[in-house]
């Protein structure tokens, strides 16, 4: 008899543990999506939420991307690693390695994800499942449009009906810095993606397993030394601005009239600098025009421009140093 006692502790203490580990990640919300920023399809981002405690064993779980027709299925990620932290409502952040570039302060991810194809982004859907297919929640968005499935093969872990259905109206957004955000409470379920969903109010806010908060922003455009005309190369159109307003207070783009002896003036010093980074571009780098990059040759300019600019500078120096006389 204590013999089946054991035996039958042990069984119960068996099936304990696997209903544990199944329930080690599947009570997860999709909680943010983004399928772009200012209009950049790879930078891209999905965060999810936690429902309750100790849902921190995904390492079992994997997102999914599918096609308007619910077809087509391209994975997106694959975790392979728990996240530390397991209190409910706490998220796991999976970005695409671009949507650094569009943060507030240095981005720090959970995981790193392959961008959802540009075709699915009008009308497809994403799906949070475990490594067999089993499907926990689904994101499904342009309206009609998507017509696929929306009934998750998990039964009513995250929704009352299994079903997540109808989609959102709209296609993901890419074009600016909001994204799409359920609109539940951390331990909510599903109801419907339509009525769970909505564009965050302004620049969405993305939060990774530590807590730590991203807040999407625009970058500040790169500048590039010599480009005066901003046209994002240094080139002889530069030179021709240069030459065009030399002595004046003209401003060269914001990009070199600030540099050099004589701040503010077009001189010597914006041509020496135009001439170090002649032939560069954003993504060249300094050294590219070393490189054979450009082949045009740098134009010099005239002995007598030069001659003439130092000696309208000099005569202004000299008139700044004159001492103040007082009136007879």
């Amino acid at each position: 008899m204590r013999r089946i006692c054991s035996s039958f502790l042990a069984i119960a203490a068996l099936l304990a543990s696997g209903s544990s580990t199944h329930a080690a990640f599947h009570f997860m919300q999709i909680e943010q999506v983004i399928g772009g920023v200012n209009g950049d399809t790879t930078a891209q981002a999905i965060q999810l939420r936690m429902r309750s405690s100790s849902q921190n064993q995904v390492q079992a779980s994997r997102l999914i991307a599918v096609d308007a027709s619910g077809a087509n299925p391209v994975l997106l990620e694959d975790m392979t690693a728990s996240v530390p932290n397991s209190q409910s409502g706490r998220r796991v952040l999976i970005t695409t390695p671009n949507f650094a570039k569009y943060t507030n302060i240095p981005l720090v991810s959970d995981f790193t994800m392959d961008p959802i194809p540009v075709s699915y982004l009008a009308a497809g859907q994403l799906r949070f499942n475990d490594d067999f297919g089993t499907i926990y929640w689904s994101l499904s968005w342009g309206g009609t449009n998507f017509t696929g499935s929306t009934t998750a093969n998990s039964g009513i872990t995250n929704d009352n009906n299994g079903d997540y259905g109808p989609p959102v109206a709209g296609a993901l957004p890419t074009s600016s810095l909001q994204a799409l955000q359920f609109t539940g409470s951390a331990i909510a379920a599903s109801t419907t993606n339509l009525a769970d969903y909505a564009l965050t109010a302004g620049a969405a806010t993305f939060i990774n397993n530590a807590n730590t908060s991203f807040t999407l922003v625009t970058p500040v455009p790169e500048v590039l030394p010599g480009d005066f005309n901003g046209d994002e190369v240094v080139d002889a159109a530069d030179y021709t601005v240069w030459r065009d307003n030399l002595d004046t207070t003209f401003n060269l783009s914001g990009n070199g009239d600030e540099i050099g002896d004589s701040a503010g003036i077009v001189d010597s010093a914006d041509y020496s600098l135009w001439k170090t980074h002649f032939g560069e571009t954003p993504d060249m780098g300094s050294g590219s025009a070393s490189a054979g990059v450009f082949t045009a040759v740098v134009p010099e300019p005239a002995a007598g421009t030069l001659l003439i600019a130092a000696a309208l500078l000099s005569t202004r120096r000299r008139k700044n140093r004159q001492p103040h006389m007082p009136a007879r």
